[in-house]
């Protein structure tokens, strides 16, 4: 059976994707990851999805029609749960059923794998599913399993340690990796000398250790990501400012980002601005608003 997974490279993953690829590549099965977010992406998405749909949605919708032409079969696994503590927002759980209705694909087109709780049974499940879809016996799947799993924990990018200011950029890494949503901002900072960090130089063990203390407030899995950064690097003397990047049309997000105002950011003294992208955004209009807060923060280091 002639197999080509495709990827798209939008939502979960820049979260899991280089586990998902790797696991592929170890596994001899050819793989195609989608390209950058681009205008022809985002334009095809917002017409493939429906109005209510938020931003990531849409993109990854038109990344998946990006792949259709030369892939036999699209990985949109239906994750539910992956730390004990917490759920995926509903999207990702219902990611499967929206890619095979949208584009009319057939259950065999679609590799989905649930992940429906962190344990042994249920990645053996999950990887039992994907191994199957593909018509990979199971020996070598566990294998090549086993090796992206090592590759993919180890991979956490640490800080430098430099002197130069740091501004901590927070939100889903399905914005901040997309250069088409977040690349102005990193590149304005970058031109003023600053260091970038993100919640992706952290562990994630330690921000989700860092977003105990809202439980039970905050049970969204990525929003406990976001809410863990905020509460962790607003207690670092290092860290000069936060801007907070959200995405229009989520509904998590919009709850998130109000309670870490009130909870996190007014009670710290650092400066802040959160920012929400949409696909009418423009790039004049997001630049002057990250000028104004660099001017403030410039102006904080100052006195």
């Amino acid at each position: 059976m002639h197999v080509h997974v495709g990827i798209p490279q939008a939502m979960l993953y820049h979260e899991f994707g280089s586990l998902w690829a790797d696991f592929f590549r170890y596994a001899d099965i050819p793989v195609s990851i989608s390209g950058e977010t681009n205008k022809q992406i985002l334009d095809r998405g917002t017409l493939l999805g429906i109005d209510e749909s938020c931003l990531p949605l849409k993109v990854y919708l038109g990344h998946v029609d990006s792949l259709l032409s030369e892939c036999t079969h699209i990985f949109v696994p239906r994750v539910v749960q992956y730390h004990r503590n917490f759920l995926f927002c509903a999207k990702f759980a219902g990611l499967p059923d929206v890619v095979r209705n949208t584009f009319r694909l057939s259950p065999e087109q679609i590799i989905s794998p649930n992940v429906e709780y962190k344990s042994s049974v249920n990645q053996l499940q999950s990887l039992y599913t994907t191994c199957q879809a593909i018509g990979l016996s199971a020996v070598p799947g566990y294998l090549a399993y086993r090796r992206a799993l090592k590759s993919w924990r180890a991979d956490v990018p640490g800080d430098s340690g430099s002197s130069t200011p740091k501004i901590a950029v927070i939100g889903h890494s399905y914005l901040l990796k997309d250069a088409f949503f977040c690349g102005n901002i990193m590149n304005f900072l970058a031109s003023r000398g600053v260091k970038v960090i993100t919640p992706n130089h952290v562990a994630r063990k330690v921000l989700y250790d860092e977003a105990k203390v809202f439980e039970p407030d905050i049970y969204w899995q990525l929003s406990a990501k976001i809410a863990g950064a905020a509460h962790y690097f607003c207690r670092q003397p290092d860290i000069a400012g936060i801007i907070m990047v959200s995405s229009f049309g989520c509904g998590p997000d919009s709850l998130v980002n109000e309670y870490v105002e009130h909870h996190v950011f007014k009670k710290s003294d650092k400066p802040y601005i959160i920012i929400n992208i949409d696909e009418h955004m423009g790039s004049a209009g997001l630049i002057t608003r990250i000028e104004a807060f660099w001017d403030l923060v410039e102006w904080r280091q100052k006195y």
